[in-house]
């Protein structure tokens, strides 16, 4: 009887101490990995802290293109292998990019529509803006959200000047040009501008930051131009298209190829379609865009949204050429937003700096290539940095191949201002 009760002491203590034990050695496991887990979590911190976030992504899209190809959805490479595909496309008469054509191959009559109709709708693009902004030349009310934006139309309405006469007293009118230093400003607001003092004062140097320093963006992303001099003066061609090689797209790509092949300047070139379907919402489409990729790229600097220019008029369209070197080549406008029209913008003189530099940079590197800047009470999403601001290279009269050779002179422009 004893020995029955000794062994059942025995067993008692036993599950005690085997359960204090356990005890006491979760508690020594939970705090041993949370301790080890902080430790490790420190360490993982200040080597995420030492990662170049930009070499890193390059390394991720270059090992899993398909990453490259979601988030920046907006890049557009004209490179051989997009001609490869340009070949299969017409070839099989349909490309991905484009659903509707591969609707087009199937179907004779959606095929039908498209050739034969299709390109009246783009036509009359312009017109339907217009009309939409008949009763506010300078912004337009968002009702969903309550701020005002951007009007989504600029249009050459008149002849430029001659840009030799300099106004020697510099007034400036409310609506107007100004001359001086061989530059010359078209001033849509009531803001006195001395030209001579801007480009005296020095700009902020591009941020130490790694990664690209330019971002080139189409907030009309559609804007085209003339295929082949055969289509010269035709009123009937069209001056929109969703194909990339055809307009804006492809001269910010090879603007952006130029500045990293022969000057060593890190680009973004973001191809995202903003004017479609809904043209009136153009810019707050690319605000969005540009905001998304100064978040996940810091180190940008200057932010180029590039354009075409146009007369606006139904079946007129706008040409301007200059001879540089035996070759003709588009004429470029500087476009500048204020915080006239009310919107937030306190910094802008600081664009129109950059803006004045590029425009006097360019003038001496080819005298008569840059038309006069155009200063308005918009803002044009340029108060996200403070060298931003529109560029719009020749107009929809313009040969495609002309506004490509406005791209050399514009990125050694660009280049010298910014080094």
């Amino acid at each position: 009887m004893k020995t029955r009760h000794l062994k059942n002491k025995r067993i008692f203590f036993k599950i005690i101490l085997r359960t204090a034990l356990f005890i006491f050695l979760s508690f020594i496991a939970i705090k041993g990995g949370t301790l080890g887990g902080n430790f490790v979590s420190k360490i993982e911190g200040t080597v995420v802290k030492s990662i170049d976030v930009h070499n890193f992504k390059s390394i991720l899209n270059t090992s899993f293109p398909i990453i490259d190809s979601v988030y920046n959805s907006g890049n557009i490479s004209i490179s051989f292998y997009g001609e490869i595909k340009n070949i299969i496309s017409y070839i099989f008469g349909f490309d991905f990019r484009s659903p509707e054509t591969v609707l087009n191959s199937n179907l004779v009559i959606l095929n039908n529509y498209y050739i034969k109709y299709y390109p009246e709708v783009l036509l009359n693009r312009e017109n339907q803006v217009k009309l939409d902004y008949s009763n506010d030349e300078n912004a337009v009310d968002a009702e969903k959200n309550g701020l005002l934006v951007d009007q989504s139309s600029i249009y050459t309405e008149e002849e430029i000047p001659n840009q030799n006469k300099e106004n020697k007293d510099n007034k400036n009118n409310d609506i107007g040009y100004q001359s001086q230093m061989k530059i010359a400003i078209r001033n849509d607001t009531n803001e006195k501008i001395d030209i001579n003092e801007l480009l005296k004062a020095p700009i902020s140097k591009l941020t130490s930051k790694k990664g690209p320093k330019v971002l080139i963006y189409h907030t009309h992303t559609t804007e085209s131009y003339v295929d082949k001099a055969s289509n010269l003066n035709k009123t009937d061609f069209p001056s929109w298209s969703k194909d990339p090689q055809k307009g804006v797209v492809r001269v910010g790509d090879q603007l952006a190829s130029i500045l990293k092949k022969n000057y060593d300047i890190d680009v973004i070139h973001n191809g995202t379609i903003h004017d479609y379907p809904d043209y009136n919402s153009s810019y707050a489409n690319s605000l969005k865009t540009v905001s998304s990729i100064l978040k996940s790229y810091p180190s940008i600097n200057v932010i180029i949204d590039l354009h075409r220019d146009g007369l606006g008029g139904q079946g007129k369209k706008l040409r301007v050429v200059k001879e540089v070197n035996g070759k003709n080549a588009a004429q470029v406008m500087f476009v500048m937003g204020t915080n006239k029209n009310g919107l937030y913008h306190p910094n802008w003189k600081e664009n129109m700096k950059f803006a004045l530099k590029l425009q006097d940079t360019l003038n001496k590197i080819c005298p008569g290539l840059a038309k006069p800047i155009n200063l308005s009470k918009n803002r044009y999403n340029q108060h996200v940095s403070d060298k931003a601001l529109i560029i719009e290279v020749g107009g929809d009269g313009n040969l495609l191949e002309e506004c490509l050779e406005s791209t050399k002179y514009l990125a050694q422009a660009i280049s010298q201002v910014v080094k």
